[in-house]
């Protein structure tokens, strides 16, 4: 499905073990559902970096469990996107998959914004997610 900007969705994804890695600026997990492709140019080394805490400008429907705030480097976390109402920033299909350095590549991305940040600019407001590889996002049609 082709999703078009101003689009209200449901954006869900099954929880997944994560170990933390790193917690900054950020919290950086082992990321559980892709595999570094290392036959490209393109080098990604298996870990995600997320926003967390109140004062942080970026944004990110990831929810970790425990929270973040209790997490340390070495612990073991669950990572997921518990059904959400989002709103779409911008809609990209990609034929051929995209090479972002991880396998499967996937074949679209979504950039998602939730509500409260619908006033800001919306590149900042939001968060990429990609679809059709391997993180098992769900993006459904939210009914009114």
């Amino acid at each position: 499905m082709v999703h078009q900007v101003g689009d209200e969705v449901i954006v869900s994804c099954e929880p997944a073990t994560a170990r933390v890695v790193e917690k900054h600026r950020y919290i950086v997990v082992e990321w559980p559902w892709r595999t570094a492709d290392n036959s490209l140019n393109i080098r990604w080394n298996g870990q995600v970096a997320l926003p967390y805490g109140d004062s942080h400008q970026e944004w990110s429907p990831y929810r970790l469990e425990p929270a973040a705030f209790a997490l340390r480097p070495g612990d073991v976390c669950t990572v997921s996107i518990p059904p959400t109402r989002l709103y779409v920033g911008h809609y990209e299909k990609y034929d051929p998959p995209r090479n972002l350095g991880w396998t499967p590549a996937p074949t679209a991305g979504i950039h998602v914004i939730p509500p409260e940040r619908m006033d800001m600019d919306r590149e900042d407001a939001g968060c990429m997610l990609y679809l059709g590889g391997a993180d098992p996002i769900r993006v459904e049609p939210a009914g009114n």
